[in-house]
């Protein structure tokens, strides 16, 4: 526990400096980094009958379109045939030492975790910083709030009050009681980090308006954050499945207490694309406040 904590802290404190960049190419090139280390885990994880020139293709091709706003390397057109060229020759060319049916699951896993940091870093897209101000920033804190308090109730709620396995074969530690505690954690606490945004957003962005929230506005946060804690536990134990399949414990060791960094993400992965769907809907609104 000591552990967890202390690398808690730590990653939480990098997390902070790295937020300050939220808005330029540098936080793209941290999440595009983030995401060569979860191909590496994706790689070990498959590793016998895996393809590493499969790996190093996929973990180039997501470096670049995640970095695409800034960089104008690809588009959907362009990395379609990056994609299936790399693919169908690593597959070809490696067909005396390569299993198609493991380097077809490793892929697509990599696919898989690519679409969550694109969906993410796309964000900013959909609100622009010279439009919305910080509501692409919030919406991305917003999302690791919803997983990892999730989480973090869900643990402590199993840990006094659970009785009943929730999945005994995937993930034998949780409980119905932990689940129904985190996702009651996590509204709560999307709520509360709605009331805090409206209090500092004009502080940071200097703008000198100030913001009411309406108590619609914490029905349909809480609505956000009720779904969006159950999409966070079927990512959750979506890795689980994949490592009790795969035999293995833990992704990595880059977080120690953790483990690695899909461990840590999981259920952040899976919950991007549902923010990222919602971006629009704060768009069309003209942000997450009204003036």
């Amino acid at each position: 526990m000591k552990q967890r904590i202390i690398s808690s802290v730590i990653g939480l404190a990098v997390l902070r400096t790295v937020l300050y960049q939220f808005n330029t190419i540098y936080f793209n090139i941290v999440a595009a980094v983030v995401f060569l280390i979860a191909v590496y885990e994706v790689y070990n994880a498959f590793k016998d009958g895996n393809s590493k020139i499969a790996m190093i293709c996929v973990g180039t091709f997501g470096f670049l379109l995640l970095n695409q706003q800034y960089l104008g390397l690809l588009n959907g057109r362009t990395a379609a045939v990056f994609f299936m060229t790399a693919y169908a020759a690593c597959t070809v060319f490696g067909f005396h030492h390569i299993d198609i049916k493991t380097i077809s699951a490793s892929v697509l896993y990599s696919v898989y975790v690519l679409l969550g940091f694109y969906a993410i870093l796309d964000i900013k897209a959909h609100l622009p910083y010279e439009v919305f101000g910080l509501d692409a920033a919030y919406m991305f804190i917003l999302c690791c709030i919803i997983a990892w308090c999730c989480d973090i109730f869900a643990y402590f709620s199993g840990y006094f009050f659970g009785k009943h396995k929730m999945s005994p074969t995937l993930s034998p530690k949780k409980t119905v009681e932990g689940a129904v505690g985190g996702v009651i954690g996590a509204v709560l606490c999307a709520c509360l980090s709605l009331y805090i945004y409206s209090l500092i957003k004009p502080f940071l962005e200097g703008s000198g308006l100030s913001y009411d929230v309406a108590a619609r506005s914490y029905i349909q946060m809480a609505v956000v954050a009720f779904f969006g804690s159950l999409l966070g536990m079927i990512g959750d134990l979506f890795a689980s499945a994949v490592k009790r399949q795969t035999g293995i414990k833990d992704y990595g060791n880059i977080m120690p207490g953790h483990g690695g960094v899909i461990d840590r993400f999981d259920s952040v992965l899976l919950l991007a694309p549902y923010i990222w769907r919602l971006s629009d809907f704060v768009a069309a609104r003209g942000g997450i406040f009204h003036v």
